[in-house]
């Protein structure tokens, strides 16, 4: 447990916080213009209508009338009823007649108007002296309509039947240019990796805060899970079908502060607009399709691999090479003669991966009711949804509760008060590849699905003796798993060779015995309260609170069973066979935000202005247990008996404190200016922090932001008719991100055990009292336009950010006693711009076409490190170093490999860096000339045996500088995980009461890093390989790309499978993402308001020349971790069926 000097520095926060609100609302506020407002008068004059009659001024400026007339888009006829208005003033107001055309008085300044009516798209035109007639277009259509107060217009989705399990899905389909979103695999519910504005930080998290209802939300994109491949996402807990929008601030965040600078995914949830009982009940369900699996090696394939492999085993007894070839033949699966006793236990031909997936099904049951009175307005959402995951034994179920209400206590007092209520329980096994297995066994079924010998069955065999042939025979035990003895000689899972590092586990032993109520699981509960009450101080200024008290809890277990499972000698703990784990966390969070509004408008000019105090208290605490060698997979619990059982868990609090105004102007609703300035401290922080400012012993970061924006389409001069809307905005800002590890701050120590034995306190980290919020200073140019009478509607936004004060390992000295510590030192520059069109193709009374696209980018380079260098030599001829052949500043990181991501200056974060290839010595004479001293050569290290040459069959490396050795200073940027462009294509058809919705995604130009393949494709060790390698080198004279098969034990070894381009893929891709055909019943019953019946497709093709499962996946939430394809589940196609009934 982590053992914390002091944390009075969260006491001092809060007290401070709350004096210096409570002094700052005493401070009287003023506004004042020199134009009087005929409303303001009356309601002035009504406060003291007793003591004098009330006196109605006729305004100081000037009206004038503006005519015109309004049709439909579709049939060209007018329309009546519609409302047109001053554009936010719906004062001036007016209704079109019969003919469809108006007559509305508004003031001089009045330069936009806004029409609107029910089943239409809203629009707002320029005020013209000349009469306009104006096309409006039925919401089958996008809207076109930009919302004027705002100086950016953030993008927003509404959707509804929806189908996710969570709404990251949802967002992807959306928003895919604002919020670049990857999926995280096949398994339900596991969400998605997301970027705004590209990539803000190195070490941190670089995603998207989260705020829902106003509220903000830990993520917990740091929260590690026991199962491996496995992610623990809170937005799994809200039904998306009980999301109204989702919003995304994308400029501005300096309101945030010094959670800002990753952008802001806003979700408001559904609440009762009117008083009528409306009841929603939707139902659906659908299946998913088993993934495609990898072509693997047969058995007859495999047992030559095997051969020609195990022909380079060197035992350590010293035999030579020639023995151990000798020593194959006498192998069990090598023995051809159909009489063998052993014959058929070897040769089978087995398809691992055929049954460990499934046609996985979903089904979902969502009831809402909505309704109120006078007094309240309420809505109540019942949910539940169960969904199976498509590798056996792992699903999702979910079980939400959301009542929203809203309150008029009386002409002055309201509040919302929301409670829900959700919770998620996984059964889970181990998902994909981990990083490393020098202290845990293979364990994920889908991985021992690949490696396993296919010339052994899965079930076991039992030994007889025939009378007939007077000899033991072996029949197949369908009914039992093989594998079972670890010590057995002809345990097939040992190959009867001597090479115990690669004897692996049965799959469906994992399956089976793995399954209990106590033994694969996670679960995960989240209960929120948020009230909201609101006081009208007068007709422009109001006083708020909005209060929220969120408690999160998860609970995971996790067993290995014995049966099935192999012995291993883990490093640092003995030998280990089946692993008892479990984990708890419990997190509560109290955010208050006390805020005062102020909205008046003077005339031409409106000002909206709040000023707020915003509180946020987080407490986490969580606890592990770990134990090994359990006997009795009947009895998978937690008890002393295990061995080499460890505990240990943290409790993390902090504190956050926030001081924002945030002022909105507007002239003639032509000219915006948005102004922001957030303070805010968090507990975090270090008591030295180089920016920003000390305020009674607490550190302050300043975060300020001023947007401003044109409507150009309004001015008198703009008259171009294929024009309808144009709008520019250009804006600057500051945020940050203050994702800091909880005691970077603080010096403490941590229990340690050494041994397995002993347990003592020791020396965890080293204070760093500078340390603070990364910061990130954004520029922004955007640009909104409608043209061809709102046929076209684009919108397209730039940004230019630096992010300085990137958090870092710093390396320490050997005699501090740790080998780094948290600091800010580095820079990086971001770039890029998202564009989003919308186009109606076709517009008749019965039949409606839309299309539009998404296009993103982003361009990140690393400006400053910190003082690490990568300095790499050339060889003389012994291998010895030399001069040095280049310097690099940064480093490097071993993220499923060696050293093999690269962290550099000038570089994009998160590049690839290894070694180039030119495919395969066919030949020794081909060999022999690749070198400066003949042959390339592969340093060993060891002095007696310093090299070994490159030969036929091996693959022909880069030798970057010449020197004849391939060693670290050949390595090079080979890939770059980062996109060039991503977004969606869309179209939406819609005949009568039918509509067809096609969505398809794409990502160009980015480098995906196969890590499943380069184990899968080595030919260095007894695990079965694919396909491909039945076209490794064989023979002299071989044109392949694939290089020979030798053991990682051999002489031979050169280590061609290391870090290299073989691995390195285009992971472009165009996916049809989402296909759905929806028909809306016509009804005409009182007690049926509607009913829709919907079908639709996911995921039904994709188009890329990458060889894996999906070019769609993310292995963790860092940035560092992008690109890689560890094997986890990935997405396959999936059909769902729906009826949707409105009572």
């Amino acid at each position: 447990m982590k053992k914390i000097i002091s944390n009075n520095l969260l006491g001092k926060l809060f007290g401070l916080g709350l004096s210096l609100f409570f002094l700052a609302g005493t401070t009287p506020l003023y506004a004042q213009d020199d134009v009087t407002d005929v409303e303001e008068e009356v309601e002035e004059q009504e406060e003291v209508m007793i003591k004098r009659p009330a006196v109605v001024k006729t305004p100081t400026y000037e009206m004038r009338e503006v005519k015109g007339t309004v049709i439909d888009a579709a049939t060209r006829k007018p329309l009546a009823g519609v409302r047109v208005q001053s554009l936010n003033d719906p004062r001036y107001s007016a209704m079109t007649e019969e003919d469809g055309k108006y007559t509305v008085s508004v003031p001089v300044f009045t330069t936009t108007l806004y029409i609107s009516t029910p089943e239409y798209n809203p629009v707002q035109i320029p005020v013209r002296d000349e009469e306009q007639t104006t096309s409006i277009y039925s919401s089958v259509f996008n809207s076109f309509y930009k919302d004027a107060n705002q100086v950016f217009t953030k993008a927003e989705a509404t959707w509804s039947n929806s189908s996710a399990i969570s709404v990251e899905s949802d967002i992807e389909n959306a928003l895919n240019a604002s919020v670049f979103t990857t999926m995280r695999g096949g398994m339900p519910g596991q969400g998605a990796y997301m970027l705004i504005n590209g990539l803000t930080s190195l070490n941190t998290s670089a995603q998207p805060l989260i705020v829902v209802d106003g509220v903000i939300w830990d993520a917990q994109y740091d929260r590690s899970a026991i199962h491996q491949g496995f992610f623990n996402n809170v937005l799994s807990t809200i039904d998306p079908e009980d999301i109204d929008k989702v919003r995304v601030v994308n400029t501005g965040t300096a309101l945030y502060g010094a959670k800002g600078a990753n952008g802001v995914i806003e979700i408001t949830t559904k609440r009762a607009k009117d008083r009528a009982t409306r009841i929603n009940v939707r139902l659906y369900g659908g299946f998913e399709t088993r993934p495609n699996t990898i072509d693997m090696l047969d058995g007859k394939q495999y047992r030559t691999y095997m051969s020609d492999i195990l022909g380079t085993y060197e035992p350590s007894n010293g035999s030579s090479v020639t023995s151990a070839l000798q020593n194959i033949a006498s192998q069990p699966f090598m023995n051809e003669d159909p009489a063998y006793t052993y014959y058929d236990m070897y040769h089978n031909n087995t398809d691992w991966q055929k049954g460990l997936y499934q046609n996985a099904f979903t089904q979902n049951y969502r009831i809402n009711v909505q309704g109120g009175d006078d007094i309240a307005l309420y809505g109540l959402s019942l949910g539940y949804t169960e969904s199976d995951a498509t590798a056996k034994k792992n699903d999702f179920s979910r079980l939400n509760v959301r009542f929203n209400t809203d309150i008029i206590f009386s002409s002055k007092i309201d509040a919302s008060c929301d409670i829900s209520y959700g919770r998620v329980t996984y059964n889970l096994r181990d998902n994909g590849w981990a990083m490393d297995y020098s202290s845990n066994n293979i364990s994920s079924p889908n991985v021992l699905g690949l490696i396993a010998s296919p010339m052994i069955s899965k079930t076991d065999y039992f030994i007889y003796w025939d009378d007939v042939a007077k000899a033991n025979k072996i029949a197949p035990n369908p009914n039992v798993y093989s594998g079972k003895s670890f010590t057995d000689s002809y345990n097939p899972f040992r190959f009867c060779v001597n090479y115990g590092t690669d004897a692996t586990a049965n799959p469906y032993w994992i399956l089976r015995n793995g399954q209990g109520d106590n033994k694969n699981f996670q679960e995960q509960s989240q209960f929120s309260l948020n009230f909201n009450p609101r006081y009208q101080i007068n007709p422009y200024l109001q006083l708020g609170d909005r209060f929220s008290y969120i408690v999160n809890r998860t609970s995971e277990m996790y067993y290995l069973p014995y049966d099935g499972t192999p012995l291993k000698y883990a490093e640092g703990i003995g030998q280990i066979s089946s692993a008892v784990k479990t984990q708890y966390g419990d997190e509560s969070t109290v955010f208050n935000n006390l805020y005062l509004s102020f909205d008046r408008k003077f005339a031409a000019h409106s000002v909206k202005a709040t000023a707020g105090f915003r509180l946020a208290s987080y407490a986490f605490s969580n606890s592990f247990i770990t134990g090994y060698n359990n006997s009795n997979d009947k009895m998978p619990n937690i008890s002393y008996s295990l061995s080499y059982l460890t505990y240990g868990g943290t409790n993390d609090k902090w504190l956050n404190l926030a001081y924002y105004l945030d002022a909105a102007y507007n002239y003639k609703n032509k000219y915006y200016v948005n102004g922001t300035l957030t303070a805010e401290s968090s507990s975090r922080f270090g008591k030295s922090t180089k920016e920003g400012v000390k305020l009674f012993g607490v550190n302050w970061g300043l975060f300020p932001s001023l947007q401003a924006a044109w409507l150009v389409s309004s001015e008198s001069w703009f008259n171009v008719p294929a024009v309808n809307f144009l709008k520019v905005a250009a804006g600057y800002e500051e945020s940050g991100n203050d994702n800091i590890d909880y005691y970077a701050s603080r010096t403490y120590f941590a229990n340690m055990k050494y041994l397995n034995r002993m347990t003592s306190l020791n020396l965890a980290n080293i204070a760093n009292s500078k340390i603070q919020w990364e910061t990130t200073r954004r520029f922004n140019l955007g640009l909104e336009t409608s043209l061809f009478n709102n046929r076209l509607g684009l919108g397209v936004n730039f940004f230019w950010s630096k992010t300085s004060n990137l958090l870092a390992k710093v390396n320490l000295d050997y005699l501090a006693g740790l080998p780094f510590m948290w600091a800010n030192s580095g820079s990086m520059t971001n770039k890029g711009f998202d564009i989003n069109a919308n186009m109606i193709l076709l517009n008749t009374k019965n039949f409606k076409w839309k299309a539009g696209f998404s296009l993103g980018h982003y361009c990140n380079e690393i400006s400053s490190l910190p003082s690490s260098t990568i300095t790499t030599y050339n060889l003389n001829e012994m291998g010895v170093k030399t001069d040095v052949y280049k310097t690099i500043q940064g480093y490097t990181s071993s993220i499923y490999g060696n050293n093999n991501v690269l962290t550099a200056v000038g570089k994009s974060a998160g590049v690839f860096y290894g070694y180039k290839t030119k495919g395969v010595f066919a030949t020794d004479a081909e060999a022999a000339e690749a070198g400066k001293y003949g042959y390339l050569r592969y340093p060993t290290g060891y002095a007696g045996d310093p090299y070994r040459n490159f030969k036929a069959g091996d693959v022909h490396f880069v030798d970057q500088n010449g020197d004849g050795w391939i060693s670290d200073a050949d390595m090079v940027e080979i890939g770059n995980p980062n996109p060039d462009l991503y977004g969606n294509i869309f179209t939406s058809l819609n005949w009568k009461h039918f509509t067809l919705d096609v969505i398809f995604k794409y990502s160009l130009g980015n480098d995906v890093f196969n890590y499943q393949r380069s184990q899968l494709e080595a030919a260095s060790n007894l695990w079965n390989q694919t396909a491909a390698i039945a076209n490794r080198w064989t023979y002299s004279g071989q044109k392949t790309d694939i290089p020979r098969a030798v053991l990682t034990s051999s002489s031979e070894w050169v280590n061609n499978e290391r870090f290299s381009d073989r691995w390195i893929e285009n992971g472009s891709f165009l996916k049809l993402k989402n296909i759905r055909l929806t028909y809306n019943l016509p009804l005409s019953l009182s007690w049926l308001q509607g009913l829709a019946v919907w079908a639709e497709a996911n995921n039904l093709v994709t188009f890329s020349k990458y060889t894996g499962s999906d070019p769609e996946f993310s292995v963790g939430n860092g940035t560092l971790y992008q690109g890689i394809d560890a094997g986890m589940l990935p997405s396959s196609r999936n059909f769902n069926f729906g009826v949707t009934i409105n009572l």
